[in-house]
């Protein structure tokens, strides 16, 4: 058994996966293995992709997540000198690369209201609404200023800006009983009732043409803008894969 061998094999252990998708894994991984005989270069990695052109794109992008977990993994492990990332056939959004980040001190010195915490949880934290629909009175820790965000295996501890903090402090008496950060009788709210409170207070400061998506874009420049490296950044994103995120990077850091 070679090296490669052995971390496609560890690679799969470290991931909670399902019967089905184990063997998926694992089928497309040692036939990616097989094809690049053992060893990670960038001829091999052409070589690789090469081979895919012709299939089906439901399976090469199958395929292309897979390994591109993979080769992630070998670089996080210090198995492999530099991240190899095969690149898609389709062509990636390149919009992102010319947004402008904008001046967005209204949200904070506007009045209170749900809106509002929506809005600054996706600029702050970059969060999407559907995570921060689940984020439970738990999740938030105070005292070491920092929510814990889990979604299926991955666990990600984000710390709290002093805004939300604020916030947070002088309504946790408010929440005792409550279940969630925005919660229903126990429940969480509609993802509806997020767009809608949002949507409300983005009009009412005077950005309507905003959404959540452009928000969090704004988070990533943000990001970029201050040095955060691209695989920070991915994993304060909570994503699999940095291709979504290359755009952003005109020289990387």
């Amino acid at each position: 058994m070679n090296q490669l061998t052995q971390s496609l094999k560890d690679f799969i252990a470290s991931k909670d996966l399902s019967e089905n998708s184990r063997k998926s894994y694992s089928y497309d991984l040692q036939q990616f293995a097989r094809q690049v005989d053992g060893q990670i270069s960038p001829s091999k990695i052409k070589l690789y992709q090469q081979s895919l052109v012709e299939i089906k794109p439901s399976a090469r992008k199958r395929k292309l997540s897979a390994v591109n977990q993979f080769l992630l993994y070998l670089y996080e492990e210090g198995q492999v000198d530099s991240y190899h990332r095969l690149k898609s056939h389709e062509k990636v959004r390149i919009e992102a690369k010319q947004q402008e980040i904008l001046n967005l001190t209204s949200f904070v010195q506007a009045d209170s209201s749900p809106g509002k915490w929506i809005a600054l949880l996706i600029l702050e934290l970059g969060l999407t609404p559907s995570e921060i629909a689940r984020i439970k009175q738990a999740d938030l820790d105070l005292e070491f200023q920092v929510i814990r965000l889990q979604k299926s295996d991955q666990v990600r501890i984000l710390p709290l800006p002093e805004v939300l903090l604020a916030w947070l402090r002088q309504t946790s008496s408010d929440r005792l009983k409550e279940t969630y950060l925005f919660d229903k009788k126990g429940q969480p709210y509609s993802r509806q009732w997020f767009f809608n409170q949002l949507n409300s207070f983005l009009k009412q400061v005077g950005f309507s043409d905003l959404t959540a998506q452009k928000l969090r874009e704004q988070y990533i420049l943000r990001e970029v803008q201050k040095g955060t490296s691209l695989f920070d950044l991915m994993k304060k994103l909570g994503l699999k894969s940095p291709l979504t995120l290359e755009p952003y990077y005109k020289n990387g850091y």
